[in-house]
């Protein structure tokens, strides 16, 4: 069995065939028997083979590996009552039919949901987002399209789950290349470990994904890829996505769907 887990962007610069800085990483996470899992691959998605465009070569290895699921860094939904038709389905197929390449950029895609009209509040957040607030962990609004906002990698995601058609959690609970939501700072506060403060290369950033990864061992065999964590945060942010789908694959989910709203914003999956 393999999952993937992918630490996302919506900065198209990132996506770049040559650029050299990708925050975009891909981890591979395969069943080393006796219960153990063990950390196979790990790169940024520009080594994936193929000539195109790295966001399609990732398309591309979404519809056609095989693997059980994978847990993607990036919201696969928007609040309720922004939803155009009050479907989901809709606002898949509206983001796809936007311009943009790869993808639509932030302001085109709130543009589109939103008409351009003023949001009766500033920083809108699904059910899921407001549970992982309560708990501490520092949450991005889908429609924020300001520095920090989620809006870019909202509309990034979105495309890519238009374009591959892979089957998406929790609107479909089952099927190989199941994709779901992760989301790294929330999955180390369920485990209890640093969830905040490890995202660049000061000195003081490398103790705490050492701290991190000391943690993790404790899950899976990292192998010999425990250097790239060290110095990418980005690639120890694609290993933790990998247990989203780890978690909905194996009944280990530490918040279960709520029945009601992720019908139509998605749900976050954290291994428990």
């Amino acid at each position: 069995k393999c999952w993937l887990g992918i630490d996302f962007s919506g900065n198209w610069k990132k996506w770049r065939p040559r650029c050299r800085t990708s925050n975009v990483w891909v981890a591979e996470v395969v069943d080393g028997g006796a219960q153990s899992l063990a950390l196979k691959n790990l790169y940024p998605v520009q080594n994936l083979s193929g000539g195109e465009h790295p966001f399609r070569r990732l398309i591309t290895k979404l519809e056609t590996s095989n693997f059980v699921g994978a847990g993607i860094d990036a919201p696969f939904s928007i609040p309720e009552r922004y939803l155009p038709d009050h479907s989901y389905r809709a606002l898949l197929d509206l983001v796809g039919s936007l311009d943009g390449d790869p993808f639509p950029r932030a302001q085109t895609f709130h543009s589109a949901v939103t008409g351009d009209r003023p949001l009766p509040e500033k920083k809108p957040l699904r059910a899921t987002e407001r549970h992982w607030k309560s708990r501490k962990v520092n949450v991005r609004s889908t429609l924020w399209i300001e520095p920090r906002g989620g809006a870019p990698m909202t509309a990034a995601c979105l495309k890519l789950l238009h374009e591959s058609g892979n089957p998406l959690w929790p609107w479909t609970t089952n099927g190989a290349g199941l994709l779901v939501e992760a989301f790294p700072a929330a999955q180390l506060r369920q485990w209890k470990m640093p969830h905040q403060g490890y995202d660049d290369n000061k000195e003081c950033k490398y103790t705490v994904r050492a701290e991190i990864l000391a943690g993790l061992r404790g899950y899976l065999d990292l192998g010999q890829l425990e250097k790239v964590m060290l110095c990418s945060a980005d690639a120890l942010d694609a290993v933790l996505c990998a247990f989203a789908a780890i978690a909905v694959s194996t009944d280990n989910l530490a918040t279960e769907p709520d029945p009601e709203c992720s019908k139509l914003e998605g749900w976050i999956a954290i291994h428990k």
